[in-house]
């Protein structure tokens, strides 16, 4: 078996839970405009494609749907609020900053790739203690497009020169899964977080962050 040489992780869900001040961001946004909170429960229904994907379908829960224009005053909104309260309530999953310091002293390169915008990503990783960890942070950007398209993980792997058997893909969405799929590199699914339970005959199911280091040489 080849011996793994990097970890790519997602950020929302997976290394942080991020739901509360994501939440408070969107309902900042709605609330501005007459529209109730949403329950924190339903995190997992609107995360996952950025920031204004997420605005969208905020609105839509109530049926509302906003122009583009509209939409773009929307979302720098939400990334104004956020950017001031990004790590005001969200918090490492048990486990991760013991893990992460594990598997570095075991020589694993260990990337993030987020659909998160790349400034707000660094800010978090860096506030909750966790950013010097990683070799590579990718966040969204106009030059590569979002997960699930495979190219974000791509980049990171032709950067580093890893072949596809010595990485993993680490994340708690098909957004994730999926491209990893298509790339033909193993993936850890990883149930706490915000995306529904599927079946996929690819992937490892981590219920606990350091259960990982267990799959890992």
């Amino acid at each position: 078996m080849t011996k793994i040489k990097s970890l790519i992780f997602d950020l929302d869900g997976t290394l942080i839970n991020t739901a509360p001040d994501l939440m408070n961001a969107l309902n900042f946004v709605l609330k501005e405009n007459n529209l109730k909170e949403i329950e924190s429960k339903y995190i997992g229904n609107l995360v996952g494609f950025g920031a204004l994907n997420m605005i969208k379908k905020g609105f839509s829960f109530y049926g509302k749907f906003p122009n583009e224009c509209e939409l773009i005053g929307h979302t720098k909104k939400f990334l104004y609020y956020y950017e001031k309260n990004s790590s005001k309530y969200s918090y490492l999953y048990p486990g991760v900053k013991k893990t992460l310091f594990i598997l570095s002293k075991r020589n694993i390169i260990l990337n993030v790739c987020t659909n998160k915008n790349q400034f707000l990503a660094n800010k978090v990783l860096k506030e909750l203690k966790i950013k010097n960890y990683f070799k590579i942070i990718l966040g969204s950007s106009n030059s590569l497009k979002l997960k699930p398209d495979t190219e974000m993980i791509s980049f990171i792997m032709k950067k580093l020169r890893l072949h596809k058997n010595e990485t993993i893909m680490v994340g708690d969405s098909i957004n994730d899964i999926h491209p990893a799929k298509v790339l033909s590199i193993r993936s850890f699914f990883v149930t706490y977080g915000f995306g529904e339970n599927f079946e996929s005959n690819t992937k490892t199911k981590i219920t606990r962050f350091n259960q990982i280091l267990k799959h890992i040489n």
